[in-house]
C-alpha cells in the first residue's frame, strides 16, 4: 500500500460519518467481525472496512486503479424470482423478457442475475454460449459483458458481486475473479494452487459467501479472502461448494454421515446419519440465509421427467433442531434471498415462513416452454 492510498484512507475514515447498522444486518455483522478476527491485525491493516466501503488496489491488465468494494447489504424479503423460456417473473411484481432460455439465476444486491443460452440446462450442448444479464426489481435488464462459458460462479444476495475461477499459467495455478454485476469489472484477482482433476468443468467451481469464495481443488476447499487475498485449505473435503449464510453441507458417504459446517469457525451446526451400505434417499439443501436444512426425497425420473411421487420434505430449523414436513413438486421451488421457502405451480408463488409454513401467494402465469427455474437453486450440473 503506498503513502498516498494510506493517507486517502485515513482523510476518509476521519471525516466519514457512520451510519447505525440496519436491524436486518445485525447478524451479518456478526459474522462479518468473528471473519475479521480470524483474518488477523496484519489482514486489517491491509484492508480498512469503513461504512461505505473498502479502497483497495485492484488489477485491470496492466493499469492499476484504486476500487471502492461494497459492504455487505441486506436483501429485502420480497427477493425472488421465477421463470420459465426467457421470461422472469420478479418478486417486486415486474416481469423481464431475457435474450435466451433461462438456465439458473443467482442473488446479488444489485439485482437477480440471470444465465441464459440457447439451452435451459447449464450442462446442454450449448452451454459455453451462455452468458448473464442483470434483471431489476423495476423491471429494467442490463448487461454486464459477463461470459463464463462451462463454470459454476458464486454469488451471495448481500452483495453485489460474482465470484468464479479462472485457468492460471498450468494446471496447478488458478485466479480467483471478483467482477462487479452492475458494471462487469473485475475488482479483484487472487491466484491459488491446486490440482484440479475430480469434475468435469472448465475450472474449480467457486461459492461466494460474505468476505470468502470457497473452490473445490482436489482432496478439500480453499478458503478466499477476497478483500485482502489470503488463501488456505479448509479441513472439508472436494465437493462442488454450495456455502449459504456461512454454512455448508458435508456428505462423508463412507462414514454414513451428513455434516451442516459453519465454514468460517469450523463448527459442525449439526449431523443426520444414514446407513453407508444402503446408501441415503434423502438429500441435503441449505436456505439461501443458511438457517435452516430441507432434506430431499430421492426423485424418480422417467423420459426426462422427474417427481418425488408425493414423498415429503423434510424441513429442519438449524437453531432449535426442530423438523416438520411438507409436499414440495420437484424443480418447481426455491427460496427467497431472506430465507423464506418458496413453492410454485403454474398460476402462484408461494413464499413461506420455514417454521410455521405461514405463506404469502403471489399470482403468476408460467406458460412459457421448458423447465421451471425458481431462485434459490443453483441448478449447476
Amino acid at each position: 500500500m503506498t503513502e498516498r492510498l494510506s493517507s486517502l484512507l485515513r482523510d476518509e475514515a476521519d471525516d466519514l460519518s457512520i451510519p447505525s447498522a440496519p436491524t436486518g444486518a445485525v447478524l451479518a455483522e456478526g459474522r462479518k467481525r468473528v471473519r475479521q478476527r480470524r483474518v488477523g491485525l496484519a489482514s486489517m491493516a491491509a484492508v480498512a472496512i469503513i461504512g461505505a466501503g473498502a479502497l483497495v488496489q485492484a488489477t485491470h491488465g496492466q493499469d492499476r486503479a484504486a476500487v471502492v468494494l461494497d459492504p455487505a447489504a441486506a436483501p429485502n424479503a420480497n427477493e425472488w424470482a421465477v421463470a420459465q423460456g426467457s421470461t422472469v417473473h420478479l418478486g417486486s411484481g415486474a416481469t423481464v423478457d431475457v435474450p435466451g432460455q433461462i438456465k439458473s439465476m443467482y442473488y446479488t444486491s444489485a439485482g437477480t442475475l440471470v444465465r441464459v443460452g440457447a439451452s435451459p440446462y447449464t450442462d446442454g450442448p450449448h452451454t459455453n454460449g451462455s452468458s448473464y444479464w442483470l434483471a431489476h426489481p423495476d423491471g429494467t435488464l442490463s448487461d454486464p459483458r459477463i461470459s463464463l462459458g462451462d463454470r459454476v460462479p458464486g454469488t451471495d444476495p448481500t452483495l453485489p458481486y460474482l465470484a468464479y475461477v479462472d485457468k492460471g499459467s498450468d494446471a496447478r495455478h488458478w485466479t480467483v475473479k471478483i467482477r462487479d454485476v452492475r458494471t462487469g469489472d473485475v475488482v479483484r484477482e487472487i491466484p491459488i494452487e491446486g490440482t484440479f482433476t475430480w469434475g468435469g468443468w472448465a475450472a474449480p467451481p467457486a461459492a461466494l459467501s460474505g468476505d470468502h469464495v470457497y473452490v473445490g481443488v482436489d482432496g478439500t476447499l480453499l478458503d478466499v479472502l477476497w478483500r485482502t487475498g489470503q488463501v488456505a485449505k479448509t479441513s472439508v473435503p472436494e465437493h462442488m461448494p454450495e456455502t449459504r449464510g456461512g454454512r455448508e453441507v458435508v456428505s462423508y458417504d463412507k462414514s454414513g454421515k451428513i455434516q451442516v459446517v459453519d465454514m468460517v469457525s469450523g463448527q459442525v451446526i449439526k449431523t443426520l446419519t444414514f446407513d453407508p451400505n444402503v446408501g441415503f434417499y434423502w438429500y441435503p439443501q441449505l436456505s439461501t440465509d443458511g438457517t435452516h436444512l430441507v432434506m430431499l426425497p430421492s426423485a424418480d425420473c422417467t423420459g426426462g421427467t422427474c417427481t418425488y411421487e408425493g414423498q415429503p420434505t423434510r424441513v429442519i430449523d438449524l437453531a432449535t433442531g426442530k423438523s416438520q414436513t411438507t409436499s414440495l413438486e420437484y424443480g418447481a421451488f426455491g427460496w427467497s434471498a431472506t430465507g423464506r421457502l418458496l413453492m410454485v405451480d403454474g398460476h402462484t408463488v408461494k413464499s413461506c415462513d420455514p417454521d410455521t409454513m405461514k405463506c404469502d401467494a403471489t399470482p403468476v402465469e408460467l406458460d412459457g416452454s421448458g423447465p421451471i427455474r425458481v431462485s434459490g437453486n443453483d441448478n449447476e450440473s
